[in-house]
């Protein structure tokens, strides 16, 4: 009985403020009478230096209506940010209504385009500026190391990095 009391006191005292500390994947980035905005932290991906792929909810209080007419609640969507300035290129977006159902799903922009796709500025004083200045805050604090970086290619080797022969000497024939 000591053993097990003593082993729990150990587990009380060092897991637990481990699991305190741990940090939620989904933060809340934004909050006001309209929207909250959470941010997963957990899929952080590098693209180069400086710009990072991010996934955002943003879930408004009153429902929003879609193109075709049809009501949604909730937008998860995926982004690329760069943050100094802030500037965002949405490539992804997902519209739910009430109790998750399913509205509208966009689909992932192709990769080719975007590449040609403009970086936008989120307008002063909305609450897309304010999430994405508090996205850019926890991005840069967290740092490069914490985020996934993507798959390198491995080096190519070229022809000239090769070791070199000697140069070929002449024969003299004695004719």
């Amino acid at each position: 009985m000591i053993r097990f009391a003593s082993r729990l006191a150990l587990i009380a005292v060092f897991v637990v403020p481990c699991v305190a500390h741990a940090q939620a994947p989904w933060r809340q980035v934004y909050k006001d009478s309209d929207v909250t905005v959470i941010f997963d932290t957990a899929t952080v991906i590098l693209q180069s230096p400086g710009t990072w792929t991010t996934v955002t909810s943003w879930d408004y209080m009153r429902p929003r209506i879609t193109e075709n007419k049809k009501q949604y609640t909730r937008l998860v969507e995926r982004a690329h940010v760069r943050c100094s300035p802030v500037r965002v290129k949405r490539v992804r977006s997902t519209v739910y209504a009430a109790n998750n159902v399913l509205v509208r799903d966009e689909g992932e922009v192709d990769p080719r385009d975007q590449a040609h796709m403009v970086w936008d500025r989120p307008k002063v004083g909305t609450a897309g500026k304010n999430a994405f200045e508090t996205i850019c805050g926890i991005l840069t604090r967290r740092g490069r190391s914490s985020a996934v970086a993507p798959a390198a290619a491995p080096p190519q080797t070229s022809p000239k990095a090769t070791a070199k022969k000697a140069p070929a000497k002449k024969k003299t024939t004695g004719t």
